[in-house]
């Protein structure tokens, strides 16, 4: 089987923006967790911020919703304070909202993330 999903990812400062382009099947989430674990032990920050921004294709089956709520864990962990996704339909806002914690929030649009993110504590 082929991966499907991919993403981009950057630092600024303490905050991980993922961008996040297609529908995802396990391997394709398996890739990409790896990549961006690496990235954050990398890093060795004690508390960190991270935004992804979904495009319109970003879904997933059962079994990738259930990995993604296990690295949303992860996160919180190794020290995500606060995780803003940015979704383009309800669907995915729905999921967001679904699977997430306290410290996730879903937004629309990115001005509206940031904000959330910057008023958020470790």
């Amino acid at each position: 089987m082929n991966a499907h999903g991919d993403m981009s990812l950057l630092w600024d400062g303490d905050l991980l923006i993922v961008k996040v382009f297609g529908p995802f099947n396990e391997i394709g989430l398996k890739n990409i967790i790896s990549t961006i674990r690496e990235s954050i032990l990398s890093k060795g920050f004690k508390s960190w911020r991270k935004m992804e921004i979904w495009d319109e294709e970003t879904l997933g089956s059962p079994d990738v919703v259930s990995a993604g709520e296990a690295v949303a864990k992860w996160y919180k962990d190794n020290g995500c304070y606060a995780s803003a996704i940015i979704v383009c339909n309800s669907l995915q806002e729905q999921l967001v909202d679904n699977i997430t914690n306290n410290n996730t929030k879903s937004f629309r649009n990115q001005e509206a993330a940031m904000n959330w993110l910057n008023l958020q504590n470790t």
